[in-house]
């Protein structure tokens, strides 16, 4: 017999916090400092993404997340071609500034905003989930495409970042 899952508890703020700012990875505002457009776009041989793709990626479903648990129109998933939006050399330093401010829009809600649900009727799926567990899927789902980061840049030889200290 499977069982039905239910996401509609929610985590605190402090522990939003932790998952999208310390957890088990570093900062991520630490994690992408010292790159330059032309690093941050450049694709490794071994790999199928740029610093650049995967934060663009990263930063659009939080986004589609964030707009939805604001209150904003529920739409559909998007396909997942939709959630890889190109991006230039000269949008990096935009996209970052973006993505690093969508991390912390998580701290703007109030404990009963995110122990709300997400969606009062059916909406594929996510109706099961409030506020907060699923800007906590979402910083999972970030912190992933963090870790593909770290590899992104280990590969370009430019790990750690000036801000340090990791060295993994």
């Amino acid at each position: 017999m499977t069982q039905q899952l239910n996401f509609t508890a929610s985590p605190s703020k402090d522990m939003l916090h932790h998952l999208f700012h310390t957890g088990s990875f570093m900062n991520p505002a630490s994690l992408l400092d010292g790159l330059t457009p032309e690093q941050a776009s450049t694709r490794p041989e071994s790999m199928p993404h740029s610093v650049a793709e995967v934060v663009a990626h990263a930063n659009f479903w939080l986004n589609w997340i964030l707009n939805i648990s604001r209150g904003g129109t529920p739409i559909p998933t998007p396909h997942a071609t939709v959630g890889w939006p190109e991006v230039s050399q000269e949008g990096w330093e935009t996209l970052k500034q973006d993505f690093l401010m969508a991390i912390s829009a998580h701290q703007t809600f109030t404990q009963a905003e995110l122990d709300r649900p997400l969606f009062e009727q059916p909406h594929y799926g996510w109706e099961k989930h409030s506020v907060g567990s699923a800007l906590a899927d979402i910083a999972l789902h970030t912190a992933h495409h963090l870790g593909q980061v770290v590899s992104i840049r280990q590969a370009l030889k430019l790990w750690p970042p000036p801000s340090g200290p990791y060295t993994w």
